[in-house]
């Protein structure tokens, strides 16, 4: 019998949180993948996990998504477009095609500004300013854009060439490691996949 998939089960392998939103399938580069976002409940679990929001400011999003199921249905549907837009910059960063983040950097700036920036705040409290989010009751995907603020501080803030894609699932990462030479998004599983394919590779065609 398979593996049951769910989010309970999806490794969080970046520290980064629109890495983290990206790696939501799992797989970037097979047709046979597996969407870990099957309802808005799987999106609102997956928050959870990475502590994006509060628990109470997602539960009161799962209680009107239950509710309103077909507004939860469009934001689902919202929110995995947003991730493939997310994706699509990341990984033309990571393969340093300059055509490829060119063709999504003009999508991605209107996420930036027309929505994620229009649901900030500055607030002050306990004699200190902070940035927070406007919670605007009934707005399903209010946490997916500090997915996307999250994105527009990687590339702001990082080095370029750390910003990598795994070659065995395309999952994207930000390479942390003292010399920068990590390749895979887990060693454990797709770097041991990669080195076992090659060695079988390898043995096939040394017996032909």
């Amino acid at each position: 019998m398979g593996k049951t998939r769910s989010i309970n089960s999806l490794n969080i392998d970046s520290t980064v949180l629109c890495c983290n939103f990206v790696n939501t399938q799992s797989s970037w580069t097979s047709a046979d993948r597996y969407d870990y976002f099957q309802t808005y409940d799987d999106f609102i679990e997956w928050c959870l996990k990475v502590n994006i929001s509060s628990r109470e400011q997602l539960q009161g999003l799962r209680e009107f998504a239950a509710e309103q199921w077909e507004d939860a249905e469009a934001a689902l549907n919202r929110i995995k477009e947003i991730r493939s837009i997310l994706h699509g910059l990341i990984s033309a960063v990571a393969k340093n095609s300059e055509e490829e983040l060119l063709h999504f950097l003009p999508t991605f700036n209107l996420l930036l500004r027309v929505d994620a920036v229009s649901r900030q705040r500055l607030v002050y409290r306990d004699k200190k300013f902070t940035i927070d989010q406007i919670n605007i009751s009934g707005d399903l995907t209010a946490p997916v854009w500090l997915a996307v603020e999250s994105l527009a501080t990687l590339l702001a803030e990082s080095d370029l060439a750390r910003i990598k894609e795994c070659p065995k699932c395309g999952w994207v990462f930000l390479d942390e490691t003292k010399n920068g030479k990590r390749k895979w998004c887990n060693p454990k599983y797709c770097g041991t996949s990669d080195k076992m394919k090659r060695y079988n590779d390898r043995k096939k065609n040394t017996t032909e």
